[in-house]
């Protein structure tokens, strides 16, 4: 959030659990369509502001296991949050850094130690972006209320 915003009631960062699926390994389920994992993270917020200016927006820092059971980065994605009020479901679109070149990239696969922000909170802002090299991953689906 902005300069001039402030949280009046609630947690400003939080942690899910840890979801997964026997599908999700395998990629695609047997419709053909990838596989969903449900994260349930109630999230309870009230922010005031002056202006609308720097308007609060919710980040996510995605982990997962890949084939050798190591903890991974699986993206970063950012959005702004709804305007109105009820149930919005939103599709998000993750990113996520790379290595400047082929033999950084086969380097840090090797070693598990993938390329990360140290701040999580630089997928909120523009500023910083420009020079980062990134690859899109999944989208996440997100129903809010």
């Amino acid at each position: 959030h902005g300069l001039d915003w402030i949280v009046s009631h609630g947690m400003t960062q939080g942690i899910t659990q840890i979801a997964g699926s026997r599908r999700a390994l395998k990629g695609n389920d047997e419709k053909g369509k990838g596989s969903v994992i449900v994260w349930n993270f109630p999230i309870e917020i009230s922010f005031q502001s002056t202006n609308t200016y720097g308007w609060p927006r919710l980040c996510f820092s995605v982990y997962g296991i890949d084939f050798l059971g190591r903890d991974v980065l699986r993206g970063y994605a950012s959005m702004l949050l709804p305007i109105n009020p009820g149930m919005q479901t939103k599709s998000v679109k993750m990113y996520r850094p790379v290595s400047g070149n082929a033999l950084q990239q086969f380097i840090s696969w090797l070693t598990a130690t993938q390329p990360e922000y140290h701040d999580t909170k630089i997928t909120a802002r523009g500023e910083g972006r420009a020079l980062t090299r990134v690859v899109g991953e999944s989208n996440l689906t997100l129903k809010i209320n």
